[in-house]
């Protein structure tokens, strides 16, 4: 299952200077350079899992979620000097 992750909120600074809207796209198991914005490692440490059960078709239940909204690792101010970026991870509608 291909997925998208978009950025839908950034709160201080993000060191990678991702911004609202910003998206990565995943083909497989594959970034899509081509069709992301920025990447930032460090944010895949609490979207993997997300991403991993969304392409299995995984119910988020079992993850204790409600829905696949991811935050990254950053906490941002006043925690940080850093920001952090709310992420929607959402599957790719296949074309038939």
């Amino acid at each position: 299952m291909d997925l998208v992750i978009t950025a839908r909120e950034v709160k201080g600074n993000c060191a990678a200077g991702i911004r609202v809207g910003d998206k990565v796209v995943l083909r497989g198991a594959t970034i899509s350079l081509g069709e992301s914005d920025r990447v930032c490692g460090f944010a895949f440490a609490n979207i993997y899992p997300v991403v991993f059960a969304a392409r299995l078709g995984k119910d988020l239940k079992d993850l204790g979620l409600t829905q696949r909204m991811v935050q990254c690792i950053d906490p941002g101010p006043p925690f940080s000097e850093g920001g952090t970026v709310l992420f929607e991870i959402a599957a790719i509608e296949q074309d038939e």
